[in-house]
């Protein structure tokens, strides 16, 4: 009985490009929309709810990651472009009291090795939070604090940006700056 080899990368990148034609395509056609300015025009089902922290993993947390997320891998994680922006839902009590951000990320070796130091911003609704370098490859927790007045909302934005990552090449047509995990907003 002959086994079946996994596929080679550039397979595997080109049908996860095919596959995200066709979710695109499905998008369109059933009028599902993702837009930076209306976050809650990301949830798929009408009036359906926002979450406050987001796992990457989760097919129904997957329409508030808005832009600069690539496909799932390995069930658990995706990697993100330089600049990534994520919907989430205030927690209750945040309007009042403010929220913290955090978002797990691995930082690859094949990054720093070919970089040096990274350093990661973010902002929410374009609120600027203060930046952190990370000067080895390892799993961390961009953790910020977040003022009440930027959180008087239904939904928020926040944006990454990553100030290196890897430029798209003819192996991968992707442009890969840190892993993703989880990024939420959870109360003080």
């Amino acid at each position: 009985m002959r086994r079946l080899r996994k596929p080679e990368p550039r397979l595997r990148s080109r049908t996860a490009g095919w596959l995200a034609l066709a979710v695109s395509a499905v998008m369109a056609l059933t009028g599902c929309k993702r837009s930076a300015h209306d976050p809650r025009a990301l949830v798929p089902e009408p009036g359906g709810p926002l979450l406050s922290v987001v796992s990457v993993s989760d097919p129904a947390a997957s329409a508030q990651l808005v832009r600069g997320f690539y496909g799932l891998e390995s069930g658990s994680w995706r990697w993100t472009a330089k600049q990534f922006e994520v919907a989430l839902k205030p927690p209750p009590g945040s309007a009042d009291n403010g929220a913290k951000l955090s978002f797990h990320l691995y930082l690859p070796d094949s990054i720093v090795a070919k970089f040096g130091p990274v350093t990661l911003a973010a902002a929410v609704n374009g609120f600027a939070l203060a930046p952190e370098t990370y000067s080895k490859p390892g799993t961390y927790v961009y953790a910020r604090d977040v003022p009440a007045a930027v959180l008087k909302s239904d939904a928020v934005i926040v944006r990454f940006t990553s100030d290196k990552g890897m430029a798209p090449s003819a192996g991968d047509q992707r442009e890969l700056a840190l892993v993703s995990v989880s990024i939420g907003l959870e109360p003080k």
